[in-house]
């Protein structure tokens, strides 16, 4: 029969499927358990063929079933920021399936050569941290669906890498018992005593923890993607509209002052020039910025594209995706240079190539990578320190964002300034908002998030969030937050690391239960 022929392709493309069911998708909903028994399906599948050639068409398939479930809003995204057309898009988007998960070809390869579950679940982990990824969505994410009615206690510990380990080491070990007929009876005591550990218990409330109080409002403006890059151009009517609704939402019925006005990501659409403003603090401001300073009393925080002095403008890489921090004193405080840029939308990823590639290829923004790891000071002496868009994905980055600053300016908080409009109404922006979660998981620290057109919020240690402003809405979110001290978790310093200590222990209970049995053996035939 055809399915039958086919059997090991068709699992492969459902596991896949099963993998993105563990993120967000349309209504923002998760299934954690999903992953755990995509990769157990991708791995039985892979143990039916014996080829190399056929276990990695068996990883088109699993890669592919991912992209249609859970990441079909790329053709949307090429068409809205690349202009491309139907159906070119939907054939690039293709195309870039084949690369979305990049590590399960390599792990192909390490099963060929490695059978043992433990050993192939920290490989896999490996993997997942050290291939190159544009969306890093890995197995272990999807957990946080459980927060925070489950603590995730192994977060801040050993970060979603733990999970990620959790969840292979769980499907490798279904898989084993499966095929073996054999309980592994270590690896189901150390899952259970995992999973005794998450049952929901009372946490000691932190109220008489010493706290300061950061009053906030969050922007959310809403602003198309026309608007946006016809104002960004000069139009005049697209200026009016984009200035207005930013003193309306940075203005209106402030009744209790706040201390920061927060703004998304390019959120001002003309050039700011910080080397100049920086070393004068007599610099005119823009009239909205001076406007709204002057009137609210808060300080500003926005996105915005920063510039080389004029005198030392160039036509390539000159201008920097930045976030601005203006003090209530109408200057220019500190300003953070974004560092990891987006392939394909503010740059190329060929190197040397990309000067003379810019000459052709136009629709690109070509920025600047930042070099300087900035941190910030609110008027009440509260430090942060912000990332922007989907720098906040990639957790390495963060930490040595937290680890880079002075001892006596550890970070207190942390703001992710973004603009998901490219993505429209899909699964992206919850998809994004999730991943992002991990962070304030990850470091212990609260995170504020501001975008465009939404999902804006703030997400709290414990994966808690405040009230939020969903996609589509043209509004603002004030907030009353209490901000605590906090110490470097134990993530922030080992990094991905840290997981090998548990999985370094377990392999050591292994080996030592199988010394045992071997020692058993031993004098059981003595005896004989």
């Amino acid at each position: 029969m055809l399915i039958q022929k086919y059997r090991t392709l068709i699992v492969c493309l459902l596991a896949g499927m099963l993998y993105a069911l563990g993120f967000p998708l349309f209504n923002g909903s998760s299934f954690f358990i999903a992953p755990i028994i995509g990769f157990a399906l991708f791995n039985w599948a892979l143990d039916q063929e014996t080829t190399l050639k056929k276990q990695f068409i068996l990883s088109i398939a699993y890669s592919l079933g991912f992209y249609l479930a859970g990441f079909y809003w790329i053709p949307h995204l090429l068409t809205e920021f690349g202009g491309l057309p139907f159906p070119l898009n939907q054939v690039l988007g293709l195309v870039f399936s084949f690369v979305i998960i990049p590590q399960v070809y390599c792990y192909v390869a390490l099963k060929r050569k490695i059978k043992h579950p433990l050993f192939l679940a920290v490989g896999y982990v490996l993997l997942e941290r050290f291939i190159p990824q544009q969306f890093p969505a890995h197995i272990g994410h999807s957990f946080l669906s459980l927060a925070p009615t489950v603590k995730l206690v192994f977060a801040p510990w050993a970060g979603a890498a733990f999970y990620s380990f959790f969840t292979a080491l769980t499907a490798l070990t279904l898989v084993q018992h499966y095929q073996t007929k054999v309980k592994p009876k270590l690896y189901y005591g150390f899952i259970a005593l995992i999973i005794f550990i998450h049952i929901p218990f009372s946490v000691m409330n932190s109220k008489d923890q010493a706290t300061t109080d950061l009053n906030i409002r969050i922007v959310q403006p809403n602003i198309g993607n026309f608007i946006k890059i016809d104002s960004e151009r000069g139009g005049r009517n697209s200026l009016n509209s984009v200035f207005e609704s930013y003193y309306f939402l940075s203005t209106d019925k402030i009744q209790t002052p706040r201390d920061l006005i927060i703004w998304p990501e390019t959120a001002f659409p003309s050039l700011f020039f910080s080397e100049t403003m920086l070393n004068n603090k007599s610099f005119q401001l823009p009239k909205l910025m001076n406007d709204i300073l002057s009137q609210t009393g808060a300080e500003l925080f926005v996105g915005g594209y920063d510039s080389s002095p004029p005198s030392d403008i160039k036509n390539y890489q000159s201008d920097y995706n930045t976030a601005f921090h203006f003090s209530n004193e109408l200057y220019l405080k500190n300003v953070y240079h974004k560092m990891r840029l987006i392939p394909f939308g503010e740059g190329l990823p060929f190197g040397p190539l990309n000067k003379y590639l810019s000459s052709i290829i136009t629709n690109i923004s070509y920025f600047a990578e930042g070099d300087k790891f900035t941190g910030f000071t609110t008027k009440n002496n509260l430090n942060f320190v912000s990332v922007i868009c989907y720098e906040v994905l990639f957790p390495s980055f963060v930490a040595d964002m937290l680890n880079a600053q002075d001892i006596d300016h550890e970070a207190q908080f942390l703001i992710n300034l973004t603009n998901d409009s490219w993505y429209g109404d899909t699964a992206e922006p919850h998809q994004h908002l999730f991943l992002t979660k991990w962070r304030a998981l990850e470091f212990n620290l609260p995170l504020i998030r501001s975008t465009n057109t939404g999902i804006t919020t703030v997400i709290y240690p414990d994966g808690s969030e405040t009230k939020r402003l969903g996609v589509g809405e043209k509004t603002y979110l004030d907030l009353d937050l209490k901000i605590a001290p906090r110490t470097k978790t134990l993530f922030q310093i080992l990094g991905i690391w840290s997981f090998l200590g548990i999985a370094i222990l377990l392999g050591l209970v292994e080996l030592a239960f199988k010394r045992k049995a071997f020692f058993q053996e031993i004098v059981k035939t003595n005896k004989a």
